[in-house]
Formats: C-alpha cells, structure tokens, sequence
C-alpha cells in the first residue's frame, strides 16, 4: 500500500480500526510504501492530531494447507480392563483430512483434566495422523464408584486464510479389574 501527501520526512501513526498502532516517517518525497497489513480500515495521520481513514483490500496470502475434517480414537490402554484404582494413562491419536501440504497448528485439550498441548505438525494430504496425546484418567478409592472417564478433543484451529475449523472429541470410559 502506498501511503502519499505528507510533508518530506514526517513522522506518522498508522492505527488498524479496533487494532493496535505503529510509528512510522514518510521519505523526502511525502510518501511511505506499506507491506504485509492485513485486510482491514485504517487511520493514517501525523503522529499529533487527525488523519484520514484507508481500507486496505489486499488479503493476506494464502496458506497452503486447508483442514476439512478431524477424527480422534485412543489407541491405549491396549488391554481391555485396568486397575481402576490406580491413575490410568489413555492416549489419543488423530487422523486430519484435507488438501494441501505444510506445516499446520493443531490443538488438544482434555477438559477433565486441564490439559492442553499446542504441537505443529507437517500435513501431508490428503490425510496425515497428528501427534499422541496422553491424558491420565482418575483413579477411584472403591468399586463402587463410577467407572474413570476422560475425553479429548482435538481442534485444527484457522490457518491463515483458510475458511473453517475442524474438531473431534473422544471419550473414553475404563473397564475395571473386578475389586478395582
């Protein structure tokens, strides 16, 4: 973007509407060439008193990974009942879908636990298995308490310019030893 009609060497404001601000000074010439803002309106105007606003039209570049659906399964404990009073590992794996191929944010959040796990990964298209992830299950004091539980979810958050979101969530509930 190109930002004219300043005095030569004046000292700017550029403010995003609803956004932050940054500094800047024009060239002798009154002018200033602007790179990598995000689509949006802007105010420009000397750093003391008022400006004019800009709409800056360009979008930002597009990514080139776009996620359309995620799935999660747990691929252990691989026994099929544990001792549920003891703490319990349970990992999670996801398998993401979509085109593309880069490196993509993804995020895992156990709600039962508070845990949380932001990697980056590669995505390889059209599908690409995503990190582990373990979470504990609770251990319970006496058999007659329900059986552990624990779920994840795993969100792929918006990348760059890409449209949506894609989410799975996973509970898992523990099969107990018989007096666990």
């Amino acid at each position: 973007m190109s930002i004219t009609g300043f005095g030569a060497n004046q000292r700017i404001r550029i403010t995003r509407i609803g956004g932050s601000s940054a500094n800047a000074r024009v060239n002798g010439q009154g002018a200033l060439e602007v790179d990598n803002l995000d689509r949006g309106t802007y105010r420009v105007g000397p750093r003391e008193g008022r400006g004019g606003t800009i709409t800056c039209t360009k979008a930002p570049a597009p990514v080139a990974v776009n996620i359309s659906d995620a799935d999660v399964v747990a691929t252990k404990p691989d026994t099929p009942t544990v001792k549920c009073n003891q703490v319990t590992p349970v990992t999670f794996e996801g398998t993401l879908t979509g085109t593309g191929t880069g490196d993509i944010r993804i995020v895992w959040v156990s709600p039962d636990t508070g845990k949380r796990s932001e990697p980056t990964m590669k995505f390889t298209g059209p599908s690409s298995k995503t990190p582990a992830f373990v979470v504990n299950a609770p251990s319970r004091a006496n058999p007659a308490e329900p059986r552990p539980t624990v779920k994840a979810q795993l969100l792929v958050p918006r990348q760059g310019s890409e449209t949506g979101v894609a989410s799975a969530v996973f509970t898992v509930t523990l099969h107990c030893e018989a007096g666990t």
